[in-house]
């Protein structure tokens, strides 16, 4: 238990708020290097417990040259999290960082300048998603007991890396030992899905496991979650995934209000993001008036007038692609055309398991000249996109872009589809799935 006491001890008393609403000066952040693997535009994608509460930013834009160097200057107000490509980086004003960035492996990057140690240290960062510790299932073994040993010998691991790590503030040391401690703990929340995917247990055998498990981790997450409700901790990934369950064991009421806020916030701009109507819009006002965390309400606000700008009946905002053959042409060049557009990413699982759907549909209509079918792709590197092309020996209308000239689509979360009439105009900004029928019907009405 030495590891469960360290990790709980550590976390510091009092925690200023995450936000402040008083002037704060700008310091600017210099980053100069070499991307690989990458697109022919990066985006420094700010995540911090904003990153999809406000409305997306074109200032933080990369574009490397030929050779795939870069030099550009961010401006902060103070330290924050960002991602570049699949790195997480820590920046503060006044760094002043040389980067080597390789999109197939994070592992690979390389930091010199002020700020490098923070970032060197980032490089072996869990990914929440795939249960951090548990690694997408890699370190799951055959017990439930031999799982947590496994991945508390990890987070042990992890905690020395950072005690050794030199030349970082206070602050980042802070958070990043929140960061182990959540980490453990999603770690332990995620290790029964993936247990049961990786050892292949189905019905009863799966729920006896399960069962074993959850007795086995809930002492542990209910220990490791005690003191540990902090709304200042919001600015990591990972502790936005666990904070519901941390906050049943209690904390200061502003934390848990701030926590319980952000929750609601989140839903609400998710909800507001797949309406297109404006009319319909402008009824989420009442709702974001009974936020009572100040920022998150500014924040939906500010989204809810940049969706109010633009959404059903306006002409469609165009944009320029690659395509294929290497080509570059605007959305508008298909004028005329009922113009269906289907947003996906070589890792977006769910977006793959669409593609069959969506091919089926292409071929519906495969006879109808009016209507065009583009499948727009969002990847941050040329060279996936065209091995998953080549793979799946594509036809019709396949195009890349950046995420960042899609801001006008608000785009977050794939996949998604774009439902355009013959006279460039927006009729559906989240349009069906290509798997749903409606899709079929939403088309046929178009062509009418």
């Amino acid at each position: 238990m030495k590891l469960i006491k360290n990790l709980t001890t550590i976390i510091l008393l009092n925690c200023v708020a995450v936000f402040t609403t008083t002037a704060q000066t700008v310091g600017v952040v210099k980053l100069k290097g070499e991307l690989k693997g990458f697109n022919n535009q990066v985006n420094v994608e700010d995540i911090s417990a904003f990153q999809y509460l406000l409305p997306p930013k074109a200032n933080n834009i990369i574009v490397p040259d030929s050779a795939g160097r870069f030099r550009i200057q961010l401006k902060l107000t103070k330290p924050n999290y960002y991602r570049l490509g699949r790195n997480i980086l820590y920046l503060s004003p006044g760094d002043d960082l040389e980067v080597m960035v390789d999109y197939r492996d994070p592992n690979k990057a390389t930091f010199k300048g002020k700020g490098a140690s923070a970032n060197s240290y980032l490089k072996n960062t869990p990914f929440p998603k795939g249960g951090s510790f548990i690694a997408a299932g890699e370190h799951v073994k055959e017990t439930p007991e031999a799982t947590c040993l496994a991945i508390e010998s990890l987070a042990r691991l992890r905690e020395k890396e950072l005690a050794a790590t030199p030349q970082i503030t206070p602050e980042f040391r802070r958070l990043e030992t929140a960061r182990i401690k959540a980490d453990l703990i999603n770690s332990y929340m995620n290790g029964g899905f993936y247990s049961t995917y990786k050892l292949k247990l189905k019905d009863e055998a799966g729920k006896e496991f399960l069962a074993k498990y959850q007795k086995v981790i809930e002492p542990k997450v209910k220990l490791l979650s005690k003191n540990f409700t902090d709304a200042s901790l919001l600015q990591l990934v990972v502790y936005r995934d666990i904070a519901d369950e941390v906050i049943k064991e209690g904390g200061k009421p502003a934390d848990i209000q701030q926590i319980k806020d952000f929750d609601i916030v989140s839903a609400l701009v998710r909800k507001m993001q797949k309406e297109s109507d404006k009319q319909l819009l402008a009824n989420f006002k009442t709702e974001i008036a009974v936020l009572k965390t100040p920022s998150y309400q500014a924040a939906a606000n500010q989204m809810l007038s940049y969706l109010m700008a633009f959404g059903k009946g306006d002409q469609a905002v165009d944009f320029m692609v690659l395509t294929d053959a290497g080509n570059k042409v605007n959305l508008s060049s298909l004028k005329g055309k009922v113009i269906y557009v289907d947003l996906w990413a070589t890792w977006c699982g769910p977006c793959m398991q669409e593609m069959p759907a969506y091919e089926k549909l292409k071929q519906k209509y495969a006879s109808q000249p009016d209507v065009a079918f583009v499948s727009l792709s969002i990847d941050d590197s040329e060279a996936l996109w065209k091995e998953s092309l080549t793979q799946r020996k594509t036809e019709g209308y396949q195009w890349l872009i950046n995420r960042s000239k899609l801001q006008a689509y608000n785009i977050v979360t794939i996949p998604r589809s774009l439902l355009i009439d013959k006279n460039f105009k927006m009729v559906d900004m989240n349009a069906p799935m290509p798997s749903q029928p409606a899709a079929i019907k939403a088309i046929d009405e178009l062509l009418k």
